[in-house]
């Protein structure tokens, strides 16, 4: 089965990818206030029918599959776009009636992703977010937030702002089985997946012109070949080479040394503990990647690493 993007998914994804790094850019994530999906932002999203990928064309959606889905919000990972994308789609396909879907997919209401935080929840997206939307895995419910009261917290990701919500009113629909749930996990796996190639690309991009001690770091062994790999010896499988570890005599003795002389080292360690604990809180916060990445403006390397925080939590 050949499953890479072909014909019209690439043309989807050139498009998306245009699109949405020219609507959102990455480096807008640099300025204050820049969180979420604004009501121009939101309209521009609606009115090429991003919202509606996945909506049947009865239903006044693209009708499109899950793949399209998938790419889309893979480009919206990319520029580190903000949940309420993946709300507002989602919310699109949830609605039953006619009206209120079309407002949706429009861009003219706006929906928030609502999750149980113990007895209240937690609001990811926009402050004039009107509607929100509990996805569970049998089901999903819309909800007014018209009137409702917000405690906003801080947020880790520069691309979400985050409130708590202690009541909500009766839900407007509500939609069983667990498509919603799908395409939203979906979604979210594709936006990570964005994360993680754009990450990669920079990196890439680095390290070809990174240099140390006047070269290349790429002519260097260690970075050029890799690691080094033990050859296997003609006639040694694995497990061989397990069971000499596990039963020869030198092995063997090694480990009983190192159990007689577990309660001594444990002992040692405990005694050092506050002696390294002050010399660690005098120690000054590191901020580094591997591969000599420097944060900076031009290298959002903290935005990347944040952004699976609301994603996956």
């Amino acid at each position: 089965m050949y499953l890479a993007p072909e014909g019209d998914e690439v043309e989807i994804a050139s498009a998306a990818a245009a699109f949405v790094a020219d609507a959102m850019p990455i480096g807008r994530l640099h300025s204050p206030g820049s969180a979420d999906m604004d009501v121009a932002l939101r309209k521009l999203f609606g009115e090429m029918g991003w919202f509606a990928l996945a909506v049947a064309e009865n239903s006044g959606g693209s009708g499109l599959s899950a793949v399209e889905h998938a790419l889309f919000f893979r480009e919206v990972g990319r520029q580190c776009g903000p949940l309420d994308v993946l709300a507002q789609c989602l919310a699109a396909n949830a609605a039953a009636d006619g009206g209120l879907r079309a407002e949706i997919i429009a861009g003219t209401r706006g929906v928030a992703l609502l999750f149980a935080d113990g007895e209240a929840y937690r609001l990811i997206g926009s402050a004039d977010s009107d509607l929100g939307l509990i996805v569970l895995p049998d089901g999903a419910r819309l909800v007014s937030l018209a009137g409702a009261s917000t405690d906003p917290r801080p947020s880790l990701d520069p691309a979400n702002s985050l409130r708590i919500v202690e009541t909500l009113p009766a839900p407007l629909e509500s939609v069983d089985g667990n498509r919603i749930w799908q395409l939203g996990e979906l979604g979210a796996a594709a936006m990570l997946v964005g994360i993680a190639e754009a990450a990669l690309d920079l990196i890439v991009e680095y390290a070809k012109i990174r240099e140390t001690f006047g070269r290349k770091i790429g002519s260097w062994q260690a970075v050029r070949l890799g690691p080094p790999r033990r050859r296997q010896a003609p006639g040694q499988s694995r497990r061989a080479r397990q069971y000499r570890r596990e039963y020869s005599a030198p092995w063997r003795h090694r480990r009983y040394r190192r159990a007689q002389r577990a309660p001594a080292a444990e002992a040692r360690t405990a005694a050092l503990a506050p002696v390294r604990g002050e010399a660690n809180a005098a120690r000054p916060a590191a901020r580094c990647a591997s591969g000599g990445l420097r944060w900076t403006s031009n290298i959002p390397m903290p935005i990347w690493i944040s952004a699976p925080r609301p994603a996956t939590g």
